[in-house]
């Protein structure tokens, strides 16, 4: 058994959730020969925190 705190237990939370995503990327990547500039993304980013 192991005892933390809160905030470590969510601090290790969000890095599982971040690496299961870049794991995810990078199979999609693997997949596919799209690419994207940064320019794109953080354009896309925009427009969703604008929502």
């Amino acid at each position: 058994m192991v005892v933390m705190s809160m905030e470590a237990f969510e601090n290790f939370q969000f890095e599982s959730e971040v690496y299961l995503k870049l794991k995810e990327a990078e199979k999609v990547a693997e997949s596919s020969k799209k690419r994207y500039s940064s320019k794109e993304v953080l354009k896309e980013i925009q427009k969703i925190i604008a929502k």
